[in-house]
């Protein structure tokens, strides 16, 4: 197999994409960042990366709250 065709997930995204795989803005990411909602990004030089691992967490965080607070009902 050839390696150049095997595609793997990115470690590592930028703002704009971890805003688009949460559906947000990029703002209100930032906003989320700022108020210690969201992890803060990772500096490369001057460019911030996320971790997709990061996002991952997140959603289960928010996923966690939902089902303590019994908006999901699993039945």
């Amino acid at each position: 197999m050839n390696d150049a065709a095997v595609f793997e997930t990115p470690l590592l995204i930028t703002l704009d994409q971890a805003a688009q795989r949460l559906a947000i803005s990029r703002r209100t990411l930032e906003r989320l960042i700022s108020a210690g909602d969201f992890p803060s990004p990772l500096k490369l030089g001057r460019s911030s990366r996320v971790a997709v691992q990061d996002i991952d967490i997140y959603c289960e965080q928010l996923r966690a709250r939902r089902v303590q607070a019994g908006e999901v009902r699993h039945d």
